[in-house]
């Protein structure tokens, strides 16, 4: 169903002011959340208004045991606003030319009809624009969150000096492992259950305890949805304030403003507490240890505040002894095979044929395969790489690897690696080890690993006492500087664009091969 032509269809021009902004599914609290957008230009919506779209969305939606949120959030164009939406579009999309840029680069200007953005650029930068269309695709996504349009215009000054050359740019990126760890759930105090899962008791592993996972407070550095933390009370206080608006108009609501803080740091939050928790957030007191789930928001004074929806009376728990205890190693696991078939170049043809970042340099490009996307529950099912030495492909590193739980069906379906094949698989505790030795000492490369495959490799190296602070290159973010054509960056679409055959996708070995070939191409002298 296309929601917004329904919409339409439906209301005809009665809401022509609504923009559907987003519909998101929360699996952390089962529900789904509808946002529409509209301009500050026009009258609020009222609570009639505001029922009857919901009303409808309702009959729309097979929402089974989901529960429905709609947001109507007005839209301010400031020049504030409008210049922090323009940083999270260069973060977001050319994370490379956001390096370049600062606020005394741009120049805003609203007017009536339209708001104008000027943006000072180097001849380098103003040709990077007009070559993948930065500022076409800037102005769109400045126009989809604030309705009106925008024309965005880059404006060359030529004694604006890159700090670094974009045509020989090094893409390089540190990775710092998001700390995690459980915590006991005693009582629910506010908000509906926190999922947990059972671990066993640190002192009696018979016993098992109802733990979810949650991450320190040093990892809250910026707006971010769906945190769960935990930490010690510092500060928290009953407040009162008088509803404006709705069926509870001039009566009074609670909020709790409070200070949580661990080892790491601490975090300032507050809850909005319907009448039947209050008596619950009553009896916190300081110094109590919580778990708290909500959304980290800028607030109105600009500050970070975690915005809560659960709270609950939870216990420290420490990982049993035995799960710190590493495999115990029994030699290579992964035979390396040399890979003698392809073109050997000189060092001299090197040099003509790619850049100073193949030259001279051993590279580890690399795929995993696993049992879904979750960096921090699911594990590797199969780990695939090649090596890269002055350009040649020389040696070729692959295993299946056996997970302590069942692939997925939908993952067997992707991938075709099933149960049955990974059953006589080593245990990742020894192909970590042997991939750390195959890698070290090299730069690490593959498509899209700052997003996904580096999380694991890091995570399973730390449980083994394994570092990988090797320098990452990712090909998605060499493709997205190059000059390619295209809005997609997939790896079957840029081996497409490239003429690179990628048989077999969605198997490590076969992916690490094709990225490698892309991370070739791409750097041809």
């Amino acid at each position: 169903m296309n929601f917004q032509q329904e919409f339409r269809r439906q209301f005809g021009d009665k809401y022509g002011m609504l923009s559907l902004k987003s519909v998101v599914v929360k699996k952390s609290d089962s529900s789904v959340v509808v946002t529409f957008l509209y301009p500050s230009s026009v009258a609020e919506l009222n609570d009639e208004q505001k029922k009857e779209i919901v009303a409808w969305i309702k009959n729309q939606l097979d929402l089974e045991r989901l529960i429905l949120k709609v947001k109507f959030l007005r839209v301010f164009v400031e020049e504030r606003l409008i210049l922090k939406t323009i940083k999270e579009f260069f973060e977001k999309k050319f994370r490379l030319i956001s390096t370049y840029l600062s606020d005394k680069n741009f120049k805003i200007n609203v007017t009536p009809i339209d708001v104008q953005v000027q943006i000072e650029v180097s001849t380098r930068l103003k040709n990077l624009f007009g070559e993948n269309d930065v500022h076409g695709e800037l102005a769109k996504y400045l126009k989809e969150n604030y309705l009106v349009d925008f024309v965005v215009l880059p404006v060359e000054n030529t004694n604006f000096v890159d700090e670094v050359n974009i045509d020989d740019v090094e893409l390089k990126a540190t990775y710092r492992v998001v700390k995690k760890h459980y915590v006991e759930i005693v009582k629910m105090v506010a908000g509906t259950q926190i999922p947990t899962v059972n671990i066993p008791s640190e002192n009696d592993e018979n016993c098992l305890l109802n733990a979810c996972l949650v991450e320190d407070l040093s990892n809250i550095k910026q707006e971010k949805e769906n945190v769960l933390v935990a930490g010690f009370i510092q500060k928290i206080e009953r407040r009162d304030f008088v509803m404006k608006k709705g069926k509870r108009q001039g009566q009074q609501k609670a909020y709790f403003p409070f200070v949580l803080k661990d080892k790491s740091g601490h975090i300032e939050g507050v809850y909005f507490c319907p009448k039947a928790y209050e008596k619950n957030m009553e009896s916190l007191e300081e110094e109590m240890f919580v778990a708290v789930h909500g959304d980290a928001r800028i607030n109105q004074s600009g500050k970070l505040q975690l915005v809560a929806d659960k709270i609950a009376v939870a216990n420290i728990v420490n990982k049993p002894e035995k799960e710190n205890k590493p495999v115990e190693w029994t030699g290579p696991c992964v035979e390396i095979e040399k890979i003698t078939a392809l073109e050997q170049n000189s060092m001299f043809e090197q040099k003509q044929k790619y850049n100073r970042k193949i030259t001279g340099r051993t590279i580890v490009v690399f795929d995993c395969e696993t049992t879904g996307l979750d960096r921090e529950r699911d594990q590797i099912i199969e780990l695939g790489a090649v090596k890269i030495e002055n350009g040649n492909i020389i040696e070729k590193f692959s295993t299946f690897v056996k997970p302590t739980k069942r692939i997925p069906y939908e993952v067997s379906k992707l991938t075709g690696i099933t149960n049955e094949m990974v059953e006589n698989a080593p245990p990742i505790e020894l192909v970590i080890r042997d991939f750390y030795n195959f890698s070290k000492d090299c730069v690490l490369c593959g498509h899209n690993i700052i997003e996904f495959d580096i999380h694991f490799i890091k995570r399973e190296g730390e449980a083994q006492g394994l570092v990988f602070d090797n320098e990452l290159i990712d090909t998605m973010n060499e493709a997205r500087v190059s000059r390619l054509k295209t809005s997609r960056f997939n790896l079957g679409t840029i081996t497409k664009l490239l003429g690179i055959s990628l048989e077999g996708a969605h198997r490590a070995w076969n992916d690490a091969y094709a990225t490698a070939q892309v991370l070739l191409k791409l750097n041809m002298a």
